[in-house]
């Protein structure tokens, strides 16, 4: 389980906690990695805390690049058979891996969590004007790399192991786009992609900034189709700077 991290002092042990409890009393043998994306707050000193309890905790230290970035670096570090990355918020509940390990037991390559689809349950709404933007988003999306999915930034998704580390070893977007970009990069090297309608509840204190965000994403939305049409994603990218990366 990969934990994206930014300043998340008043959520991260409540998650962390909660996720462990979960896995722990389901049998699933696990790993937690904090991947921090440059905290200036008291995250990590809080993990830390928690780590002490939770010998399957290790986090991964790092400078402000982007959630693009701290995720990439989680995934590739992780170990697990199955790999799966969530929001510090807990805004999807660690439960909903109960609805996915069984695809992935099956074999299915990459499950991914919708809040779009028949079945999935909204605890909290985000405001009218986030919705019209996220659906915006996802129209431009799927039309733009040619995709078929529902629901790009839910912050619950899950891979196989060889999966994971086939995608996230070409990602490149660091900024809100990399979601776009993973799932372009599954479809590109030939993995299904399984949507799974989930529980989810909207955070008011989200790091989002929509509009600022919106003409980024859909900057980085641009400069994948043109990555793609260059042949970048035949190979693993390199360790420069990716594209959308935060100065």
């Amino acid at each position: 389980m990969v934990v994206p991290v930014y300043n998340e002092a008043t959520v991260i042990a409540g998650t962390l906690r909660a996720v462990a409890s979960h896995l722990s009393a389901a049998g699933v043998a696990h790993e937690l990695v904090i991947a921090d994306d440059g905290s200036s707050d008291a995250t990590l000193a809080i993990a830390s805390e928690v780590a002490r309890d939770l010998p399957q905790l290790r986090m991964l230290p790092g400078a402000h690049r982007g959630k693009g970035g701290a995720v990439r670096r989680g995934m590739l570090a992780a170990t697990g058979r199955w790999v799966l990355f969530m929001d510090a918020d807990h805004a999807t509940p660690i439960a909903e891996w109960d609805r996915f390990a069984p695809l992935l037991a099956d074999g299915a390559p990459v499950v991914i969590g919708s809040r779009k689809m028949a079945g999935a349950r909204i605890l909290q709404r985000q405001p009218p004007w986030r919705e019209a933007a996220g659906r915006t988003f996802t129209w431009l999306a799927n039309r733009i790399l040619s995709t078929r999915v529902s629901d790009f930034t839910c912050g619950f998704k899950a891979f196989q192991h060889d999966a994971a580390q086939a995608i996230f070893a070409r990602q490149r977007v660091d900024g809100w786009g990399f979601d776009a970009e993973i799932l372009f990069i599954a479809q590109y090297l030939g993995y299904r992609i399984h949507e799974v309608p989930v529980v989810w509840r909207d955070d008011a204190d989200t790091k989002v900034r929509i509009a600022r965000d919106a003409v980024r994403s859909f900057g980085e939305l641009l400069a994948i189709r043109w990555a793609a049409a260059r042949g970048a994603y035949r190979q693993a990218a390199g360790a420069g700077r990716g594209l959308g990366e935060a100065a």
